[in-house]
């Protein structure tokens, strides 16, 4: 009773710090519990393949695969990133903060992959003498959890065969091969990708002989999400059985609509590879493109949560009032469909620009600049979609809208009304996403009129799409009915609220690229910036610079330095709202202000 109640005396006499002392054990507890967390997941595997120069393809296959499954289930064993490229350590630092990462060898990598809970085997194969099935053997690692394996791998002892490629596609074509896991594995892939085995297809476009290599970069994604990896020469070209494949293989699969191909088509190369926005590739019409040939490490970026909340963009700084007696041009950096310019050139290109800016703030240097980024880029590597946006708040003066030609590179007005309006929706979530209201706009050379009728207009409806910057498809094309919808006109209004650009591309400043018709857009910067100064003023309209013709960030500077007084670089933004203001002057000619 004496010590109940001496209990009882001291908790009603500490009864003002017990609080504050339970906060504190709380607290305590708290940290060595998210401590001990933190010092037992799992760290991140590094395996240098870069530095391996006599890595050979069958291992370096393995190691992606196993990148693949590693990333697919990284709370078992850990995380696992590959150095394949000079910006892969790059990518690393920036994203995790590790500048010199402890390098697992690829043995050992390997070892762990084949012998833990990651893989259930080996596929066994020989890539001699089964190349030009790669592709579809990628596939089965992805759907089986297996590592292809030569039979005189060092790794290939001692594991369980899971699937024998040499018994069951002896003697396969890629048409069979691709058939055969069609048949089989189809319900459990996710969508397409292509990757060309090693096909001399631009030399050799219709019978294509392999003398070349493929590319083991995607590899890791593609086990990662159980792609359905193939790649068929003449897929695309009606008539052939492989072409019947494909047709069969579009209308009967689980996959999402339109359909995302991964990867990259580089058949049939005619002033660009023909099918590389899928669309055209089918009757269904129901592809679209996610260029992404060779880009690694893409398992590792995209095992962390996609963005679903709206990213920030920069507010405006300049005007957004209309006046005729200037004339207004937005700059746009193209290529961002590609999420290998993502990865490499256009990051070298925004570290270019955010020096500019640090050296100089004043407009010649740093002038309103928008760039192309695939919003794709949000699931498949968020921590890159961060990185390029906390660049563009070093400058204030960088914007974001969407590459060609929305959610996929693809052309969007020749898909039937059902995949076209569930492409629309993407692009608007897309938009929504990355905070933008503008977006390139490809399509075919023969559709414009029906796309500018149908399609368009149905970005009206919820005002999120407001400026589209059209280019033509091949770029060299002349239409004539084409450019009888412009006139002379640099954009058309669309149901009141959506400005479409009349095309405008600059590919580089050689004069020449040996393009038939295609000299207007090889033009040097002085010349270019003379065509810009030369537009009557009141004009809005936009230069789109693609790499295609050696184009560099450069030449944008080069220009503006050239630009007269009464032209404005502006957002994608400011421009909409100019070309709506000038068209309401237009109809309202007593409100158009003139300085």
């Amino acid at each position: 009773r004496r010590f109940r109640s001496f209990v009882w005396q001291g908790a009603f006499v500490s009864a003002g710090t017990m609080g504050s002392e339970l906060m504190f054990l709380l607290l305590l507890l708290c940290f060595i519990c998210a401590w001990t967390s933190a010092s037992l997941a799992p760290s991140v595997m590094v395996v240098d393949i870069l530095g391996s120069p006599h890595t050979t393809l069958a291992t370096k296959v393995a190691v992606q695969v196993c990148a693949g499954l590693f990333n697919r289930k990284d709370s078992i064993a850990g995380p696992a990133y590959v150095l394949m490229d000079s910006r892969d350590r790059r990518w690393l630092e920036s994203t995790e903060g590790i500048a010199n990462p402890a390098l697992m060898s690829i043995a050992d990598f390997l070892e762990r992959c084949l012998h833990t809970d990651i893989s259930n085997g080996v596929i066994r194969y020989n890539i001699t003498s089964q190349q030009l099935v790669l592709p579809n053997i990628v596939t089965l690692a992805g759907v089986l959890d297996a590592v292809p394996l030569e039979d005189n791998h060092p790794a290939f002892a001692g594991s369980p065969i899971v699937f024998d490629a040499l018994r069951e596609l002896a003697g396969f074509s890629a048409y069979d091969a691709t058939l055969y896991i069609y048949q089989k594995h189809v319900n459990q892939t996710t969508s397409m990708s292509k990757m060309n085995p090693g096909l001399d297809v631009h030399h050799h476009p219709a019978n294509p002989p392999l003398t070349g290599s493929p590319d083991p970069g995607l590899i890791d994604f593609i086990v990662k999400e159980r792609l359905f990896n193939f790649f068929l020469n003449t897929g695309c070209i009606p008539g052939t059985r492989e072409h019947s494949l494909m047709e069969q293989m579009v209308r009967n699969n689980p996959w999402p609509k339109p359909i995302a191909v991964y990867g990259y088509d580089d058949t049939f190369g005619v002033e660009g590879d023909l099918f590389e926005a899928e669309t055209t590739c089918v009757k269904e019409r129901n592809l679209g493109q996610i260029a992404s040939t060779g880009v690694n490490n893409l398992a590792f970026f995209s095992r962390k949560p996609r963005i679903d909340t709206p990213m920030v963009q920069n507010p405006e700084w300049e005007p957004r009032r209309f006046n005729a007696s200037k004339t207004y041009i937005t700059l746009i950096v193209g290529d961002g469909d590609n999420i290998a310019f993502i990865k490499g050139s256009r990051r070298d290109w925004m570290e270019q620009r955010v020096k500019h800016c640090r050296d100089s703030s004043d407009y010649k240097h740093c002038f309103p600049l928008v760039w192309t980024i695939s919003p794709h880029v949000l699931h498949l590597a968020p921590d890159w979609a961060r990185w390029y946006f906390n660049q563009s708040y070093e400058t204030g003066r960088d914007y974001f809208v969407l590459p060609p030609s929305g959610d996929l590179y693809s052309y969007p007005s020749l898909m039937p009304d059902e995949v076209q309006n569930d492409f629309v929706d993407s692009t608007e979530r897309d938009c929504l996403l990355l905070n933008t209201s503008g977006v390139v706009a490809w399509e075919w050379f023969g559709s414009w009129a029906h796309a500018i009728k149908t399609y368009f207009p149905k970005y009206s409806k919820h005002g999120l799409v407001r400026s589209a910057f059209a280019v033509d498809v091949p770029f060299n094309l002349p239409v004539p009915s084409f450019w009888e919808l412009w006139k002379h006109d640099h954009y058309k209004i669309l149901n009141g609220n959506v400005v479409l650009f009349r095309p405008r591309e600059w590919r580089g400043t050689s004069g020449s690229s040996g393009i038939p018709l295609s000299k207007d857009t090889m033009l040097s910067a002085k010349q270019m910036a003379a065509e810009i100064n030369g537009y009557a003023k009141g004009t809005v309209s936009h230069i789109y610079m693609t790499s295609d013709g050696g184009a560099k960030l450069d030449d944008f500077y080069d220009l503006v330095q050239d630009l007269a007084e009464h032209v404005a670089v502006v957002s994608h933004r400011v421009a909409a709202d100019m070309a709506l203001q000038a068209s309401i002057a237009a109809l309202n000619s007593e409100s158009l202000i003139v300085i």
